[in-house]
């Protein structure tokens, strides 16, 4: 806030020193001298204020009164805004008469008091010239010092200004980085308060979400979910209350509520401050509230809060819509991926299950490999369509129990193949496209379907194929026992560096077990398609 113009009583001390004598401060507005020398006498002759208003109109020094020998010399005193006082000081001329009489006359034309005489005798004359030029030079001073004040005021608010611009831009920064699909809604909704906490100088906060699809798998998440910070003065139902009260809610919009309004509500909402509320929207639809209480230094809200409530409010409206229709995506591919696998399971029945089980120890040699949360996720979706070509495969060469003919492993070769066609339209799985198509290739080149040696297969095909063998051997089938752990160990790790990565092969002996009786207990879990579907 700018500073306050400098009191009157700041100029008469260099008034006094420059011209040796303390003038009379006259209030051109009021018609009255607020301040003066007694010396010049009490009066001001009343055409003078008429004479002094034209002076400050002007906003220069001028010469209001000439009686020989003495000058009446009128001065603006340049504060805030319109000039309104002038100071009128007497002078002795240089050249002029010096007999007592003689000035004595003058004064008395001038109207000052018999004493003015003898005080004015014994002052040092001035040149009229010289006099007007120091008057000139001194209000060009204040002038200055003046505007330099007005750009201090102006710079000290303008810092204060950015302040409040910077911690509006940092709070809107650490929202956006936040608003990730996987977020949790609720951590980022209580991050959102303590942000804004720590931003706005209020009292309390709230925010409720209204959607309850947006908390995934939470009991009662059709209800709103509403959150406080500090010691806000209403529950989550006399929030809603209160946006019907304040008509914000048909169409939503925001609204600053400020005495007398804010004191008109405590009847029926004890203790309810002055307070601002915006809605969270994204285009049409309607995801929650957010609102803040009191003012911590007992002022009225303005645009400043109500600026960033807004936008915080439109940055969660649009995340909420982003988060709506991603969960709709998710659903929908979740659908997918549970289609597919039971396509597979009904087109091999003696390798029902299969999938499921590769998809899981996989993840586990992917977690033991250090993998993250989002190549966990791709190679768990991975597992689970790994084989999903093998729809387009001729029925009697699947399920064929006896050895396979040249002919036939040639065509079932093909299924790699055939997935990555099925799959390639999807770019929710563009990552799975690598998995499915190289799961079958081999360290050394000797595999399919393009031969790729060692680091040209992709990592996560590695993983699959290591959990795909694994399965694969361990596993009963109706022709056939599955292998005794010695020699499935025994087979991969001769084929650790020829047919299999070797860091994948030691990875699974370090969890060997961790992995035996994840596959043992496959079918007594949920399957995981929706949590990760949810998350890819």
């Amino acid at each position: 806030m700018p500073a306050a113009a400098p009191p009157l009583g700041h100029f008469l001390p260099t008034l006094g020193a420059i011209f040796g004598q303390e003038p009379w401060i006259i209030d051109t507005a009021a018609d009255r001298v607020v301040a003066g020398d007694a010396r010049l006498g009490a009066d001001v002759p009343s055409h003078w204020f008429e004479l002094c208003r034209e002076v400050a109109r002007r906003g220069s020094p001028e010469f209001i009164a000439e009686q020989e020998p003495l000058l009446a010399l009128a001065v603006p005193i340049p504060l805030l805004g319109p000039i309104q006082h002038v100071a009128v000081g007497v002078f002795r001329a240089e050249g002029g008469g010096t007999a007592s009489g003689s000035l004595a006359e003058s004064c008395r034309q001038l109207g000052l008091n018999s004493a003015a005489a003898a005080w004015l005798t014994s002052q040092a004359p001035w040149p009229a010239q010289r006099l007007l030029a120091v008057a000139q030079n001194l209000v060009q001073r204040w002038r200055s010092e003046a505007q330099v004040n007005q750009l201090g005021d102006e710079v000290a608010t303008l810092a204060v200004q950015l302040g409040n611009l910077y911690e509006e831009i940092s709070l809107l920064h650490r929202l956006t980085r936040h608003l990730r699909i996987s977020e949790n809604d609720e951590e980022l909704a209580r991050a959102t308060l303590g942000w804004l906490a720590d931003t706005l100088p209020v009292e309390s906060l709230a925010l409720e979400l209204i959607s309850g699809q947006a908390r995934q798998g939470e009991a009662g998440a059709d209800s709103p979910l509403f959150l406080t910070q500090g010691n806000c003065p209403v529950d989550g139902a006399g929030f809603r209350r209160l946006l019907k009260r304040l008509a914000v809610v048909e169409p939503p919009r925001m609204r600053i509520v400020n005495p007398p309004a804010s004191t008109e509500l405590t009847a029926d909402f004890p203790g309810l401050p002055p307070l601002v509320v915006a809605p969270l929207v994204e285009g049409e639809h309607l995801f929650g509230w957010l609102a803040v209480f009191g003012h911590r230094h007992a002022a009225e809200f303005g645009s400043s809060e109500a600026s960033l409530l807004a936008s915080v409010g439109a940055l969660l409206g649009i995340h909420c819509g982003n988060l709506a229709l991603y969960r709709e995506q998710a659903d929908m591919l979740g659908s997918v991926v549970r289609a597919l696998t039971s396509a597979i399971d009904a087109k091999d029945p003696y390798t029902c299950g299969h999938s499921d089980r590769v998809a899981r120890v996989a993840v586990a040699l992917a977690g033991e490999l250090g993998c993250n949360r989002q190549q966990l996720d791709t190679v768990y979706l991975s597992g689970l369509l790994h084989d999903v070509g093998k729809i387009g495969i001729d029925d009697q060469v699947l399920r064929k129990s006896g050895r396979l003919t040249d002919a036939e492993f040639e065509h079932i070769k093909l299924h790699t193949d055939i997935g990555y066609r099925i799959l390639r339209d999807l770019k929710q799985l563009g990552d799975v496209l690598p998995v499915v198509r190289h799961h079958h290739e081999a360290w050394d080149g000797s595999g399919y379907p393009q031969g790729l040696t060692g680091e040209q297969i992709p990592p996560l095909a590695r993983i699959v194929s290591v959990a795909d063998a694994f399965d694969a051997m361990s596993s009963d089938r109706p022709y056939r026992k599955g292998m005794p752990d010695q020699r499935l160990d025994a087979i991969l790790r001769g084929g650790a560096g020829q047919q299999w990565d070797s860091r994948v092969v030691d990875a699974f002996f370090r969890i060997r077990d961790k992995i035996r009786r994840l596959a043992a207990r496959a079918e007594e879990r949920e399957p995981l398609v929706d949590e990760i579907c949810r998350l890819a």
